[in-house]
């Protein structure tokens, strides 16, 4: 009788939810075992805790290295999604656990707030320190907020400013946490997809379920300050960031495309050449005029196929990409879309002004059911006979249609708004970083993946592998 173990290998974790703390120093996976932590930069695990009974973990937010929040989800929750459970990692001890009583399914966790997001309101509260135990943790309600549906868990903290939906549909609110005062914009006629809040709480950030637009507005004035187009045909949006100093905005879809839109003001005009003389000047040929002074070109935005060869980089760790992997941005004069743009009834999409760079990022190869369940059931039909019924995946908090998270942005703090990490989960997990760079002209900003991490498994790829 043979008694011995198979050999195999054991299947890695798949991955709920993805969050970065509010300083975007670390981010957080909850898993179907528990949760880990990582450096934002480097992919270095710093913290791997499984609560018992190590389960699934579907909302995992940290405010450092110390304090963790995390609520259960998956196909085994590790407890009840309506509870959340504050964590004192030093201590080794639960500082709070909270029963709403509801599905929770967003947390945003800052230095003085702490958020908890439910389906149709939104529940604020902030830390104290609880005299049996001597830690930290959530203790007084400063306020509930109404909400449209929100079952992808938008909400954003930045200092004492807070942006949630309106109570309509496409409406956004933007809250003063010290007076509770609010004020409404309408950004889209449709459902809020994705936002994001710039570190100094003077802008943010919106997309619909559309997908289509990307539209910047001022928290001071409430004006529109930029309006993108992400393209025609309809996306879902799944990461919006706006970078440190307020100079660009990244997004990432399910096309498996980030783009990076200029928040920059317009370059000044060229200075004046000399004045040429009459007669001279009605001689000298010239094609169609641009703002700079210089004949028109058409401009195509194409995507450069990655090289078949690859190597390691040896600074850093990470494995580097092919250096042909990005789009080339769009011309700053006039393309022929825009020629077009002005013919009577032309569609706005002509004449809606694109990101100015953009390249392909990791959606991974995620089986249908990444969650690790059977495929399909076998079941017996009202006929008698046999079939099979497909498992569904279970929602993810945040995440209604039961897709992995992918593309998961933030901008690194000390890149000088040039450097950005892309974290994606599911069962294919990759920690991926880019960088804008100038090109030969010095003129116009690409975008490049500088490395890439497969952060459950082994960190350091062999040589010839993507």
């Amino acid at each position: 009788m043979d008694t011995r173990e198979a050999i195999q290998v054991a299947r890695e974790p798949a991955v709920l939810s993805i969050s970065f703390n509010a300083s975007s120093t670390r981010f957080m996976c909850g898993l179907e075992n528990g949760f880990r932590s990582f450096c934002a930069d480097n992919c270095i695990r710093v913290i791997k805790e499984s609560p018992s009974p190590k389960n699934g973990i579907g909302i995992a937010a940290a405010l450092d290295d110390r304090h963790v929040a995390i609520v259960g989800g998956g196909r085994k929750p590790n407890f009840s999604q309506n509870k959340l459970q504050y964590w004192d990692n030093v201590a080794a001890k639960m500082v709070k656990e909270l029963d709403l009583a509801e599905p929770i399914i967003g947390l945003r966790v800052t230095t003085k707030y702490l958020a908890i997001i439910l389906a149709e309101r939104t529940i604020l509260m902030r830390y104290t320190t609880f005299e049996d135990t001597g830690l930290e943790g959530p203790g007084t309600i400063l306020g509930l907020f109404n909400t449209a549906s929100n079952p992808y868990a938008l909400c954003c903290i930045r200092g004492d400013r807070m942006i949630l939906p309106g109570l309509t549909p496409g409406q956004v609110q933007v809250v003063q946490l010290t007076d509770r005062t609010k004020k409404i914009v309408r950004a889209h006629t449709s459902e809020l997809r994705q936002m994001d809040f710039s570190r100094d709480g003077e802008l943010f950030v919106t997309a619909s379920k559309q997908g289509t637009l990307i539209r910047v507005f001022s928290t001071s004035t409430l004006s529109q300050t930029h309006d993108f187009r992400r393209g025609v045909d309809p996306a879902i949006i799944y990461s919006l960031s706006i970078s440190p100093n307020n100079q660009f905005v990244a997004s990432t879809s399910d096309k498996g495309t980030l783009h990076i839109y200029d928040l920059r003001p317009p370059v000044s005009e060229e200075p004046t050449r000399p004045s040429i003389p009459e007669r001279s000047r009605s001689s000298i040929s010239r094609g169609i005029p641009t703002k700079s002074g210089r004949p028109n070109s058409i401009d195509f935005d194409a995507l450069s196929l990655p090289s078949a060869s690859s190597s390691p980089r040896t600074a850093g760790g990470f494995y580097g990409p092919p250096a042909d992997l990005a789009h080339i941005p769009p011309s700053t004069g006039p393309s022929a879309f825009s020629a077009i743009a002005k013919l009577p009834g032309m569609p706005r999409a002509f004449s809606d002004t694109r990101s100015m760079t953009s390249t392909q990022y990791h959606l991974g190869t995620d089986a249908p059911n990444w969650q690790g369940q059977p495929l399909y059931t076998a079941t017996t039909l009202p006929n008698g006979h046999k079939g099979r019924v497909k498992n569904p995946n279970v929602p993810v908090p945040g995440l209604p249609d039961g897709r992995p998270p992918k593309g998961v942005l933030a901008w690194d703090p000390a890149g000088g708004d040039r450097r950005l990490w892309c974290v994606g989960g599911g069962a294919d997990a990759r920690w991926e970083v880019f960088e804008l760079c100038a090109t030969d002209e010095g003129q116009k900003l690409r975008i490049f993946r500088r490395g890439w991490r497969a952060y459950l498994t082994r960190q350091f790829p062999e040589v010839g592998t993507e």
